[in-house]
């Protein structure tokens, strides 16, 4: 007898010791699992490009609702367009901000929703890149130095986005200056060209329009050689 009972101290000792295994390796998966889930966000992998009907690789059709499933880091935000506060969705990238606005509706009176995509498509950040491949400059001048074939678009009311700039190779895209820039000029559609490439002016940010900016087109086809 007491040889079985010697035995019942070593086979507890057995038995703590494979649970305590068993509870190392669930912890250890738990942030595994995490940590695939955040991977699969389109926004997690690395600098993100901009495209026409694309971004970070994935359709700017998208819902957000989905978008919402596939990064649950994603938050709820605001984003100012011409002197309004529509919803959206913003995503957080290595380098960069990016928020799929719905500009159709006020985050005072709305919300989200889900089923729909956003219109409009703005990103901020020193990680961006065109379509390309190519790193988006952060400021006037550096565009400028990269290339000189854009057209400036004025804007100096308070209630508007602000001047930009929009490269005639991609004309879905709009650098987003202010609205007390340029000082050389005070309406209309002017030439990239007189923009000094000593220019350290920052972009606030880079929009990705739902069509071809119509005055930046018309601009560009009148001096293709710009």
């Amino acid at each position: 007898m007491d040889t079985h009972l010697d035995l019942i101290p070593a086979a507890v000792r057995l038995l703590t010791s494979l649970v305590a295994v068993t509870l190392s390796a669930a912890c250890q998966a738990a942030p595994v699992a995490r940590d695939t889930a955040a991977a699969a966000c389109p926004f997690a992998a690395g600098s993100v490009r901009l495209d026409s009907g694309r971004i970070a690789g994935i359709a700017t059709t998208t819902p957000l609702g989905q978008l919402r499933k596939a990064c649950p880091g994603a938050h709820l935000d605001t984003v100012g367009v011409g002197g309004t506060q529509p919803v959206a969705l913003s995503f957080a990238a290595p380098g960069a901000l990016v928020s799929a606005v719905q500009t159709k509706y006020e985050a005072y009176g709305d919300s989200i929703h889900s089923t729909e995509p956003a219109d409009l498509w703005v990103a901020r950040g020193d990680s961006l890149r065109f379509p390309d491949g190519v790193l988006m400059p952060t400021s006037v001048g550096a565009l400028r130095a990269l290339d000189s074939s854009a057209v400036i678009i004025i804007d100096h009311g308070d209630d508007g986005t602000g001047s930009y700039i929009v490269r005639c190779r991609y004309p879905y895209l709009a650098f987003i200056v202010s609205n007390v820039w340029p000082i050389f000029v005070d309406t209309g559609a002017v030439p990239f060209t007189r923009a000094d490439v000593r220019d350290t002016t920052r972009f606030r940010r880079v929009e990705l329009m739902p069509s071809v900016d119509s005055r930046a087109a018309a601009a560009c086809a009148r001096a293709p050689a710009i």
